[in-house]
């Protein structure tokens, strides 16, 4: 009677497949949140931008030039940080997919190009945007750079406690945050437009919501550094 030989096991790392990738915020490609955020505030100053016709007097008012300058800063701030974090935490060797599942490198293209457009723009059609004081300038950057920098901070505490990747839920709450922050612009924005076509004296007073709101979105990128 001839024996029948047992067929040896798979290893068991064959037969898990390859190492799953981690999650990453709200379950999206690695950079995705920060895509959105990206292009939602260059949308904002796009809007803004285009908001009155070249050659017509500006419609838009002080508040509304502050926000601009915001915006602005805010933009370069962004940006800086979307083209750094290539190849550390946005990258095929971290995510199976490019950010919000486009084509490698086209959400980078599309930032800077939209952005130098915009530069373009604003300068060829000579808008009265200003700087504002140095009261306001120094605040804003303040504000800005101490969110991005406590973003980082409670990153590295929270990895420190939990290990890398952060837990999903910690990740999902730093997203929410931003995705609500760069939505309150968008109001803020439509707030400030609104503002000019009331009367004296009846306008809807947004005093330091712009750098309140600014500085949550860049906390989103400061945790993510």
């Amino acid at each position: 009677m001839s024996s029948i030989t047992p067929t040896p096991a798979a290893p068991a790392a064959a037969a898990a497949g390859p190492a799953a990738k981690p999650r990453h915020a709200l379950g999206m490609p690695a950079g995705s949140i920060r895509a959105i955020l990206a292009f939602a505030v260059l949308g904002l100053l796009w809007f803004m931008a285009l908001y009155h016709k070249p050659g017509e007097p500006p419609l838009l008012d002080m508040q509304v030039r502050l926000a601009f300058v915001y915006l602005n800063i805010l933009m370069v701030l962004v940006l800086a940080h979307f083209f750094t974090a290539h190849g550390k935490s946005i990258g095929r060797h971290i995510s199976t997919h490019s950010p919000l599942w486009l084509p490698t490198g086209f959400a980078r293209v599309i930032l800077l190009v939209g952005y130098i457009g915009l530069v373009a723009y604003s300068y060829n059609t000579q808008h009265d945007f200003e700087l504002p004081t140095q009261g306001h300038l120094f605040f804003m950057l303040a504000l800005l750079l101490s969110a991005y920098f406590l973003g980082w901070i409670i990153a590295g505490l929270v990895r420190l406690v939990w290990g890398e990747p952060p837990p999903p839920t910690f990740q999902d709450l730093q997203a929410w945050v931003g995705l609500l922050a760069v939505m309150g612009l968008g109001v803020v924005v439509l707030i400030h437009m609104i503002n000019m076509s009331l009367p004296q004296g009846m306008e809807i007073s947004l005093e330091y919501i712009n750098a309140v709101l600014a500085s949550l979105v860049g906390l989103y990128f400061g945790a993510r550094s």
